[in-house]
């Protein structure tokens, strides 16, 4: 039993600690049902809730932040995620919690639960947590806790949460297998072996094509006119606003400071801590024993935890030392004692389920409050951006109203210490006619690149139309004035001649070489051998690789995806067809065709069946997980995954 345990802890270990991909969380339903959430009123502090537990922004926020460290360490220091890439993470974090939520809270229902000496053996038979000797080492389990920013009653609580809905779940999944017949039909489709003789043409051994005349060029010109056609360009400007415009006029009264650090003032309190030094043990006695030995005896001092430990298990356990460790930190069974203790006290022995701990107390950190006067200049620049934001949202309106009405853009502007900055003319994809991107008036200040937000809306306006002010979703808001419309126009045959002249040229030596394509494949269909419609097109004849549906060789030797595409469309040995690689013609016959045989693959067809399954398991489990989230009660906070991961 230990062992199928171990297989299902195997599998979140891994999650928690070596895997990057969201994709891992698969198999729960992360990013299935984050679109599907009943929204719903939330307090402002709470991620989302589900059924009566509550997902707090905090806990989404560590969640969040271990994912983001997960892919730091991985990628490392050059990984720099956008915003949207943060938030998908963010988004990812938390249906996964809401997901785990559900299954818990189901796997309570039906009486699962899981005791700690089982979790105990779990954890300690763990190879990610053994030392060198092979066996389960606290400073190496520590070590890695700390690397994920997780305390150990938080992996332990994860530990057992997981277990529970794995044996919620793992009836329903495993219940659901494919059918052998299906398995060996997949297989016989994607191991069947094809082999083919080809005759390569390229369009460059195409003979006899002249310089195209006048009547040439002119029609080609004229039936190609749409890709001789310059897009439509649009010149506009944009009245931009962000906050900074009105941070400047404000100046934050030490009430409203005071008001922010009251507000905040978790922030700025650092908790106590403690630098320990702790052994766990199996037995009570052998705890017990140790903290005998560290006591006093007449007016001599007892012995170290080192020593003690050394003497009391023959120098098989080492005592391991933690550095500076808040109350959170420790198993809830240790946090009263240890902070209790005084520095150089003995704690213990108490019982977790990772053993018997002895703790002794090195050091002490007292917790503290950062001054008001230290944080006041940070206070004082976010209370101005703040109340530049709430100036500018309250103003926003008015200045709308303005330009609706009729006002120049310039002079609205200047009412806010602003300047509109023009664009143009550009093209949909915000390049001008060179494909650059560049300001009209770079003399003005203000942006040189447009935003393509700004592209967008302008080419939504009619000329001389400006749009409303519109949410930059980063606190400031933008208007858009079109100027002009450049309307798509066919480039100038004096511009575009060289270009039509070779383009002619191409298209006359591909439907040269295709027309002999076809009369050597009408020769080869007639019974000549490829050999010889090698020599009549002046080529060689190849034998290609054997090659299946989906050539493992993706490259070097592996023919084009369209001659293996085209070999699978044909019926016998002997068949003949042609391919156009867009640089030439291959003719092909099929030479070879090799059946894969289902009853002779043995181990190859595991990994078939083990798809199958997967894909069966995770159908029949969105089907489970649909029906839970319809009996539950679910709400998320919509700016929950914007707060964490920022706009």
């Amino acid at each position: 039993m230990l062992q199928s345990f171990r297989l299902i802890i195997n599998s979140f270990v891994g999650k928690v600690f070596f895997t990057i991909l969201l994709l891992t969380f698969a198999l729960l339903g992360v990013g299935y049902g984050f679109r599907d959430l009943v929204l719903g009123a939330t307090s402002a502090n709470d991620a989302a809730t589900v059924g009566g537990t509550t997902i707090s922004l905090n806990e989404l926020d560590r969640q969040y932040r271990r994912q983001i460290s997960s892919y730091q360490r991985q990628l490392g220091p050059t990984f720099n995620p956008t915003t949207q890439q943060k938030q998908e993470v963010a988004r990812a974090a938390l249906d996964q919690q809401i997901n785990d939520l559900l299954f818990a809270e189901e796997a309570k229902r039906n009486g699962l639960r899981i005791g700690d000496p089982l979790v105990r053996k779990i954890i300690e038979s763990e190879p990610s947590f053994a030392g060198q000797d092979k066996r389960f080492d606290q400073a190496h389990f520590r070590m890695m806790l700390e690397n994920q920013g997780m305390t150990e009653t938080t992996f332990i609580s994860q530990i057992r949460g997981s277990m529970a809905r794995q044996l919620l779940i793992n009836p329903i999944a495993g219940s659901a297998t494919a059918p052998k017949a299906l398995a060996e039909d997949i297989y016989r489709y994607r191991n069947e072996q094809r082999i083919a003789q080809t005759v390569t043409i390229p369009n460059s051994a195409a003979t006899g094509i002249a310089a195209p005349t006048d009547a040439d060029i002119d029609g080609y010109y004229k039936k190609h006119s749409a890709e001789f056609t310059a897009p439509e360009y649009r010149t506009f400007t944009v009245l931009s606003l962000t906050p900074d415009l009105f941070a400047g006029e404000i100046n934050p009264t030490d009430d409203e400071l005071h008001a922010a650090y009251d507000q905040h003032k978790a922030e700025y309190v650092a908790p106590e801590k403690r630098k320990v030094t702790q052994v766990v043990l199996s037995d009570k006695a052998t705890a017990d024993a140790i903290v005998n030995a560290m006591q006093p005896i007449g007016n001599g001092a007892g012995k170290t935890l080192d020593e003690a430990a050394k003497a009391g298990t023959a120098g098989k356990t080492q005592p391991i030392a933690l550095d500076f460790s808040t109350r959170d930190d420790f198993p809830e069974a240790l946090r009263a004692p240890v902070f209790a203790a005084p520095k150089g006290g003995v704690v213990g022995p108490i019982q977790t389920l990772l053993g018997w701990h002895v703790i002794q107390v090195n050091d002490i950190q007292p917790g503290h409050e950062v001054p008001f006067d230290e944080v006041k200049a940070k206070l004082a620049d976010e209370v101005k951006h703040d109340k530049a934001i709430d100036s500018l949202s309250s103003q926003v309106d008015k200045l709308g109203d303005r330009l609706s009405g009729g006002a120049p853009m310039d002079e609205v502007a200047s009412t806010v210490g602003a300047k509109p900055v023009k664009f143009g003319p550009l093209d949909i994809k915000g390049g001008d006619a060179k494909g650059e991107t560049t300001a009209a008036d770079p003399a003005k200040p203000g942006p040189t690149k447009p935003d393509p937000t700004w592209v967008a809306s302008a080419f939504q306006l009619q000329q001389g139309e400006t749009s409303a002010f519109q949410d930059d979703k980063a606190g400031g808001y933008f208007a858009i004035r079109l100027d002009s419309v450049t309307p798509p126009a066919l480039r100038p045959l004096a511009d575009v001649r060289a270009q039509i002249v070779a383009d002619w040229t191409k298209e006359q030596q591909a439907a040269q070489i295709a027309k002999r394509t076809e009369e050597l494949a009408a020769k080869a269909r007639g019974g000549a051998p490829l050999s010889q419609i090698a020599t009549e097109a002046g080529q060689k004849m190849e034998t290609s690789a054997a090659v299946t549906r989906e050539p493992a060789d993706k490259a070097g030797n592996a023919p084009s995806p369209a001659l293996v595409n085209a070999l699978f469309q044909l019926n016998k040995v002997g068949d003949i067809t042609t391919v156009d690689t867009g640089n030439g013609q291959i003719i092909a016959r099929l030479s070879e065709i090799h059946a894969a045989d289902p009853l002779a693959a043995g181990e190859k067809l595991d990994p078939i069946r083990r798809e199958l399954d997967s894909a069966m398991q995770a159908d029949a489990l969105a089907q489970y997980r649909a029906g839970l989230r319809n009996s539950t009660k679910l709400k998320i906070n919509p700016r929950a995954v914007e707060t964490v991961a920022g706009q």
